[in-house]
């Protein structure tokens, strides 16, 4: 069998106000091409397949566009797990419709680990078991209590990431099967290399896990939610098959690929297919003095589409009149530039890695409100160290209860 792993996806993504249908419409029927010529058995999709909960028809439509078009292209299955973005109802509602055109659609955590074992190409002669496990929210993991500190928030979270594997590793075992198997999955491994387009999966980016987190009874672990391709353990067991284009401008160098799994002989094998890059995303960091020269010199890559660039002049005041120069500099050149920025593009308090947009900067900040609070709250002198830890405490179970509104009427 050939399974391709991919993620990420981000339909209805915008950039700078921009649309990305485009680019995902030929990414797309780029997969569909890599499924026919490569005989792909199932296509696994680890998480995001769209870029908000409440997509925009336009990415509903290319989604299901894409479903029917795999089922009516030939053999293959198509197996997805729901993301951080991603709605589980929204992609759980037409399951039963789904299935009868070989789409497997987990959304929410099945309770029985039993029920998260897909088996392929049927339970009466496997040769592959996939684990369906989607993207695990506070209440698939813990129950909060009063009065918690982050460090014993984060202990009960990476637990409890550590316990639904474990069970679904169990119930892999119980059922002796022969075959290799496959987890799914939508988180962050430590020391894995993020962008600035992934928001923390969890409160203050608590929630992260080592590779040591998925028993080794899984022979190969697809993971979606980074989109940088990557090997997260160093051996390739457990991947990141990173995201299909380029979602910030911190990716435009990144080489976006799927990965293709083959298992013969009760092994797995696992090669790389590279993917067209249908629009380069690039950066042009400058002064004013320099910048009529620097748009001068700057190529625009071949491509599909016009190349989008970030235009960064690091020493620019407010009041200089950038937007009319820059439009005149570039009114006859084979690309576009979605957006000048004055001053340093550096990330406001290091909380994301790489050098990060305006833009991209404050999702960072919107989306670690207790790293943002406990910095603010180092800042302040008129509290005793037990009163800070007090706050530290009152503003997560705050973050949480919003995060989670049942909690509102706990006791």
């Amino acid at each position: 069998m050939k399974i391709l792993h991919t993620a990420d996806w981000h339909l209805g993504k915008l950039l700078n106000d921009q649309s990305r249908d485009t680019e995902h419409a030929l990414f797309l029927e780029w997969l569909l091409t890599v499924v026919k010529d490569e005989g792909i058995d199932a296509v696994l999709v680890a998480g995001d397949i769209f870029d908000t909960a409440n997509p925009p028809q336009s990415a509903l439509q290319r989604y299901y566009d894409f479903v029917s078009r795999l089922f009516t292209q030939g053999n293959c299955e198509l197996i997805i797990i729901a993301g951080n973005h991603d709605s589980a109802a929204q992609l759980e509602a037409p399951k039963q419709v789904l299935n009868s055109v070989k789409t497997h659609v987990t959304g929410f955590l099945p309770e029985t680990p039993e029920d998260r074992l897909l088996l392929l190409p049927d339970a009466e002669a496997p040769e592959v078991a996939i684990a369906l496990i989607p993207f695990l929210r506070d209440r698939d993991l813990r129950v909060g209590t009063a009065g918690e500190s982050a460090d014993e928030i984060r202990a009960q979270l990476a637990g409890g990431i550590s316990a639904r594997y474990e069970e679904t590793a169990k119930a892999l075992e119980a059922a002796k099967l022969s075959c290799p198997a496959i987890a799914t999955g939508h988180l962050t491994v430590v020391g894995s290399k993020t962008s600035d387009s992934e928001r923390d999966i969890h409160i203050g980016g608590l929630g992260s896990v080592t590779p040591g987190h998925f028993p080794e009874v899984f022979d190969y672990v697809a993971l979606g939610h980074l989109h940088r391709p990557q090997s997260a353990d160093g051996s390739g067991r457990v991947r990141y098959s990173g995201s299909p284009i380029a979602l910030s401008f911190s990716e435009s160098k990144d080489k976006k690929e799927v990965r293709i799994l083959e298992i013969s002989n009760g092994e797995i094998t696992q090669t790389s297919v590279p993917i067209p890059v249908f629009r380069k995303l690039s950066q042009i960091r400058t002064s004013t003095a320099e910048l009529e020269k620097s748009i001068e010199e700057f190529s625009a890559k071949a491509g599909n589409l016009r190349t989008w660039v970030e235009l960064i002049v690091e020493d620019a005041l407010l009041e200089d009149n950038l937007t009319e120069r820059v439009a005149t500099l570039i009114a006859d050149r084979d690309f576009d530039v979605l957006k000048v920025i004055r001053g340093r593009a550096n990330t406001p308090l290091n909380l994301s890695a790489g050098e990060a947009t305006d833009d991209e900067a404050i999702e960072s900040l919107l989306d670690q409100p207790t790293l943002v609070f406990e910095h603010l709250l180092d800042q302040q002198e008129q509290f005793t160290d037990e009163e800070a830890d007090e706050l530290k405490r009152a503003f997560a179970k705050l973050v949480e209860m919003e995060a989670q509104p049942d909690l509102i009427d706990a006791p």
